[in-house]
C-alpha cells in the first residue's frame, strides 16, 4: 500500500527541517535563501510554503529543533562520561572543543550572528533564549547536585570559556595560540588527580 498524502508532506517537512539545519549551522541563517534550502531537499521553491509560512518560521523552528538536539546529545555525553567513571564536565568540554563539523555547529554558536544583528524575527530570539539558558542549565546540572557556590562559579567560567575558544576556532582554525586556548580550557574541566599517599604514613 502507497502512502498517504498526509505522510508524505510529513516527511518532505522533516526533511525541509534537517537541510536548513545543516545549512544553517554550516553557512548562518542569513546566508542560506529558500531556494538553497529547497535546492539542498530536491524540491521546488512553491512547495515551501505548503509548510511553512515564510523563512522566520523555518528559522525559529530550526533553533528550537537544534538546542534539543544539542540537550540531547549533552545528556547521551554525560551518560557515556558516567558508565567510563568519566568526569562529565571533562568529558563534554573536550567533545564540544573538539566537534569540527560545521553541519553539527552548536546551536549557540551557529544562530548568534543572526541574532546578534538584529536579522532574527521574536520567535527565533525567543527559542535562542530559552535554548541558550537551557544549555546553561544542563552544563551546570553536570558538575553533580548539589554543588557548593564556589564550584559552580568555576563552572560558570568553564561554561564562557568552552564556548569562547570554540568561537575562536571557528573564526581562525588552527594556529598555536588558539590551540593553546583549546588546550588551557580542556585542561581547566579536567580534575585533578588525587595526590599520591605518602608511604610513609601507610601501616605494613
Amino acid at each position: 500500500m502507497g502512502r498517504s498524502s498526509q505522510e508524505k508532506a510529513q516527511e518532505n517537512r522533516a526533511r525541509i527541517l534537517q537541510n536548513a539545519s545543516q545549512l544553517f549551522r554550516q553557512h548562518g541563517v542569513e546566508n542560506v535563501s529558500i531556494a538553497d534550502v529547497m535546492a539542498a531537499c530536491g524540491m521546488t521553491v512553491g512547495g515551501f510554503y505548503k509548510h511553512f509560512a515564510s523563512k522566520d518560521a523555518l528559522a525559529a523552528e530550526v533553533c528550537a529543533a537544534s538546542f534539543a538536539q544539542a540537550l540531547s546529545t549533552w545528556d547521551g555525553v554525560y551518560d557515556q562520561a558516567d558508565a567510563a567513571d568519566q568526569p562529565r564536565l571533562a568529558t563534554l568540554v573536550q567533545r564540544y572543543i573538539h566537534n569540527r563539523a560545521l553541519q553539527r555547529r552548536c546551536p549557540i554558536l551557529a544562530f548568534a550572528p543572526v541574532i546578534a544583528t538584529g536579522g532574527a524575527a521574536e520567535p527565533t530570539i525567543q527559542a535562542y533564549a530559552t535554548g541558550t539558558q537551557a544549555l546553561f542549565d544542563k552544563f551546570l546540572r553536570g558538575q553533580g547536585e548539589p554543588a557548593a557556590a564556589a564550584t559552580t562559579a568555576d563552572a560558570r567560567v568553564l561554561f564562557a570559556a568552552m564556548v569562547g575558544a570554540r568561537l575562536l576556532h571557528q573564526a581562525l582554525g588552527h594556529t598555536d595560540w588558539v590551540d593553546g586556548i583549546e588546550a588551557a580550557v580542556i585542561a581547566a574541566a579536567t580534575p585533578a588527580p588525587p595526590p599520591a599517599a605518602d608511604p610513609r604514613n601507610i601501616t605494613p
